[in-house]
């Protein structure tokens, strides 16, 4: 049900992120000094943005990405989540990269269950060189995925790779190993989650169209899980490309943010960020989706399975454990 619940009628994932907290507190920090007016982003602020995103946004959405601090409950309350669309929350702390992940304090997959989400979210910074690093990581991760198992709801897992000390995202040796790190975080993480969530495992300015789609083959082939592509904040016009390449590569989908509304920040006025929202945001929507309905794989045809083959799957005593299936064997008698 939990899949079913944050994926379209086809199976497919369109999943809009609207889970982060620091870069967006960013966003709307730039966005003030730009108008001349410096200022501290206030909850209100930040609650307010994102719930007029979930309303408009979120219409053309599988489900919505949210966080605890300020949407999550948020949008729930306000009914600003639509109705039809699925609820997947984060559990993590929003921390720099290569610091161990942690629960936000307070914050647990219990909570997450008990409020009535389809999903958890879980994002792991990996440097799969660092066995320090992995050794905490996969540690966390296999304690989410105990807590998911637990209270029965999916686990959708996140990797990113990230500079070391003296790089940064444009730094060569970065660069050289981001592909292979990519690819080993998703065989690490496979087997303790339910859906993924990866990088384009490519660099889609420099590398060859022929390299990518091998990198996209061997990414596809490496994910144990139906996985979704994230944006990681890319410019709209490149992000739109990664997505059909990963999608006729064996995606089952998207999960994108910042590459649909960062220019909603860069509006002059309230009425012009709305406006944003219900022209350009929108229709970016409607281009990912088109992409989607297109090439990406069902989840169901990630796993060789039918609908009809799960119903026959259910025998007449199915809810009945082991040791009632004896005593209840007779067959139903009366009316009802």
């Amino acid at each position: 049900m939990g899949l079913r619940q944050i994926t379209d009628q086809n199976n497919r994932f369109k999943v809009l992120a609207l889970d982060q907290s620091n870069s967006f507190k960013k966003a709307l920090r730039a966005m003030h000094e730009k108008a001349g007016q410096p200022a501290e982003p206030t909850y209100e602020e930040i609650r307010d943005t994102k719930l007029e995103m979930v309303r408009i946004l979120g219409e053309h959405a599988s489900a919505a990405l949210l966080d605890v601090n300020f949407s999550a409950r948020q949008a729930v309350n306000s009914f600003s989540l639509p109705k039809r669309v699925g609820l997947i929350v984060r559990c993590e702390a929003s921390k720099d990269a290569g610091i161990p992940s942690e629960y936000e304090p307070g914050w647990s997959v219990e909570k997450i269950k008990r409020m009535g989400a389809s999903a958890v979210k879980l994002l792991v910074y990996l440097d799969t060189e660092n066995k320090e690093n992995v050794k905490a990581q996969i540690a966390f991760v296999e304690k989410v995925a105990t807590a998911c198992r637990e209270q029965d709801i999916l686990l959708m897992t996140e990797e990113l790779s990230f500079p070391r000390k003296g790089e940064d995202k444009s730094a060569p040796s970065y660069k050289s190993r981001k592909v292979k790190n990519i690819l080993e975080a998703t065989r690490l993480i496979g087997p303790h989650t339910d859906i993924l969530k990866l990088e384009f495992p490519g660099n889609i300015k420099d590398d060859s169209e022929s390299q990518m789609v091998e990198n996209l083959g061997r990414l596809n082939e490496a994910a144990l899980r139906p996985w979704v592509l994230l944006s990681a904040g890319e410019k709209f016009d490149l992000f739109i490309k990664q997505v059909e390449m990963a999608m006729k590569a064996g995606s089952s989908g998207t999960m994108a943010g910042r590459a649909i509304f960062n220019e909603y920040f860069e509006q002059p006025t309230r009425a012009a960020q709305t406006q944003f929202l219900k022209t350009t945001g929108v229709e970016r929507m409607k281009m990912l989706n088109k992409i989607v309905d297109t090439h990406a794989q069902a989840w169901l045809e990630r796993y060789s399975i039918k609908p009809a083959e799960l119903a026959a799957a259910v025998a007449p005593a199915w809810y009945l454990d082991k040791g009632q299936k004896a005593s209840c064997a007779a067959p139903i008698k009366g009316d009802y």
